[in-house]
């Protein structure tokens, strides 16, 4: 990870150090008194001479921007224009000597976080590198450095853009530059842009809501055999809302954090991870390591209980529910959902429920269910009644596969028509899907409002109806 100084920056940018031999002058040959005597009046003048072209001191004016940013830029180099009154786009055009067009731009896109700026950069076909930092004038913001990568041969154009959070969208800073390979006409230009960046003040820079609920302790205990006993070790990553953190992990590291990487503070070394509900998934080296919110297990989602008042389907829930959810990881909380096909209960020692049963499990996430995995398993449910109470006694399942269909005929026989309606009735699924979560959540009190598929809009969850479930369905 680069710790980014914007002056060192825009000399990387612009500045071609120049290689070469230097003609050394001959050495004068030593003067005589009169000539010594002679000579006092032009050294007085050339001291004269190289004070009076000395750099003058930049100039320096304000530039307040409605968006709450302002910085400060020298008017005897810097030409400002606005795009527009008010101005959500401000060029600061360097007007010295330079090998081209060279200027910072300062943006405001509304509503549009720095990933989706970035994926609108690399949607345009050109090479880039991103890189990350604290964003400029700030000491505990985040943002991205976006460089593309330039060929040898062109017109020495270069592109850069810094992003970051900024009131609910992107504040961009542009550099848009050319050098020339010569040190006296690049370094002034430098000079003069990264004054502007390294000045920059905000009115009230906000939170930055793309790191909600990222910083924590996660921490995972592992136990290891060391000298025939097994020892059990706690280790933790502590990431701050700064974006600083630490890595204890027999050493203690300091490290840099942003919504995709774990950055040591050296620039050493870094991982990439995910946040997935109360955990992070650490790529380490290639395998995923998770580490858990440090209290996540007290504050773990209650088990799903079929809240309604009816035995029957009680013992059909609790038996998907642990039976069917045993070939996946451990998430937070495991909800069936069971649409419901034909029930025979002509026999009471052996009653078949047939159904199409899926089994969901998610990770809580604000007041969102986030789903981690799942599965379908159409089939028939065998119970036995006893005294008004119910045991499931076995499971048929249709086989997956190419043989779905000829498995499900089998199996469904004459009710496979009916299994096909409902199992291919996927408003019917997500509506059933829905009425079991909302009453899972008010049966417990959970302040949870929706559920939400990878890659997908969340659902906002209906009203209750715990008493009259299927009835109304």
């Amino acid at each position: 990870m680069k710790k980014k100084y914007v002056s060192a920056l825009l000399a990387a940018m612009m500045v071609v150090p120049v290689a070469g031999c230097q003609k050394q002058a001959a050495a004068p040959a030593p003067a005589t008194e009169a000539t010594q005597e002679a000579a006092a009046p032009e050294t007085e003048k050339a001291e004269d001479t190289e004070a009076a072209e000395e750099p003058a001191e930049p100039q320096s004016e304000i530039y307040a921007s409605q968006y709450g940013w302002i910085v400060t830029y020298d008017p005897s180099v810097i030409r400002v224009e606005d795009n527009s009154d008010p101005a959500d786009e401000v060029s600061f055009i360097y007007t010295g000597e330079s090998a081209g067009t060279n200027m910072l731009t300062i943006s405001m896109a509304d509503g549009k976080l720095p990933n989706e700026f970035m994926d609108e950069l690399q949607d345009t076909g050109s090479e880039f590198t991103v890189t990350g930092g604290f964003f400029p004038g700030t000491t505990d913001k985040w943002g991205y450095w976006v460089d593309t990568v330039d060929s040898d041969e062109g017109s020495g154009l270069h592109e850069e853009w810094i992003l970051g959070e900024y009131s609910l969208g992107t504040l961009a800073f542009q550099f848009t530059t050319h050098k020339s390979g010569d040190d006296e006409i690049d370094i002034p230009c430098s000079d003069a842009l990264a004054m502007i960046v390294d000045s920059v003040e905000y009115e009230n820079f906000g939170p930055q809501t793309m790191y909600d609920g990222i910083p924590g302790t996660y921490i995972q205990t592992v136990t290891e055999e060391i000298g025939g006993e097994e020892v059990t070790s706690d280790y933790s990553i502590t990431l701050n809302e700064d974006h600083t953190g630490n890595m204890s992990i027999q050493d203690v590291i300091p490290i840099l954090w942003d919504d995709k990487m774990l950055i040591y503070e050296d620039g050493g070394y870094s991982y990439n991870y995910t946040k997935n509900g109360n955990s992070i998934t650490v790529d380490m080296d290639g395998m995923d390591s998770i580490f858990t919110a440090e209290g996540a297990a007290e504050a773990s989602l209650p088990a799903y209980e079929y809240p309604g008042p009816e035995a029957f389907y009680y013992a059909i829930y609790q038996y998907v529910t642990d039976e069917l959810s045993k070939n996946y990881d451990p998430a937070d909380v495991t909800i069936p959902s069971v649409a419901e096909v034909y029930i025979d209960s002509s026999d009471k020692d052996d009653i078949k429920y047939y159904a199409d049963f899926w089994i969901f499990n998610y990770d809580l996430d604000g007041d969102t269910l986030e789903t981690k995995s799942g599965g379908n398993y159409p089939g028939i449910i065998h119970l036995k009644e006893t005294d008004g109470s119910y045991e499931v006694t076995k499971i048929e399942l249709v086989e997956d596969g190419e043989d779905f269909d000829e498995n499900a005929k089998k199996l469904f026989g004459d009710q496979y028509d009916a299994f096909m309606k409902v199992y291919s009735d996927s408003d019917l699924n997500n509506e059933i899907r829905a009425q079991i979560i909302a009453n899972y959540v008010a049966a417990n009190g959970l302040p949870i409002t929706q559920y939400q598929d990878y890659g997908w809009d969340p659902v906002e969850l209906p009203q209750e109806n715990i008493d009259t479930f299927y009835s109304d369905l």
